[in-house]
């Protein structure tokens, strides 16, 4: 696409009152493009290479409410479903984050600010303040930066 990436595209499809399924048709079987669909709620995530094969049967399946994932990329899937195990394993706290403050935590790992993190959801910006300590305290981070290290090394785990 000329002027905007597919991830970017998403985001704003996203913002949207009733946003699409979407269905990604790709070349590409990079693990960050990959988990970042799926961080934005693909539907569907088919390779190019695979496209003849695949694409009529993702569109039965994601017609009828369910994902489909490339049989030839799953490795990814089941590569990220092993990382975020380990990251379970080394911060245990890790469990113990809202659903909010999980939603922050990755907001956090696309590098926005406090005041961007709270419009993106509808909050003020001393409520993600608090939410950041919060995260801090359960994580046992110190800092804004430890914070941001954090999300930015494990984005495609939370």
């Amino acid at each position: 696409m000329p002027k905007l990436n597919g991830i970017e595209l998403i985001r704003r499809l996203r913002q949207g009152r009733s946003a699409p399924l979407i269905v990604i048709l790709t070349v590409s079987d990079n693990e960050d493009l990959f988990n970042q669909a799926i961080d934005l709620g693909v539907a569907g995530y088919v390779l190019k290479n695979d496209a003849a094969s695949d694409i009529l049967q993702c569109l039965r399946i994601v017609s009828q409410g369910k994902s489909y994932i490339s049989p030839s990329i799953s490795w990814i899937l089941l590569r990220r479903n092993e990382s975020a195990q380990e990251l379970q394993r080394r911060k245990p706290g890790l469990a113990d984050l809202t659903q909010m403050e999980r939603r922050i935590l990755k907001l956090i790992a696309q590098n926005k600010t406090t005041k961007e993190i709270a419009a993106d959801l509808f909050i003020s910006p001393y409520t993600v303040e608090t939410h950041r300590c919060n995260i801090c305290r359960k994580l046992q981070l110190h800092g804004t930066q430890p914070v941001l290290r954090f999300a930015l090394e494990n984005k495609s785990k939370l």
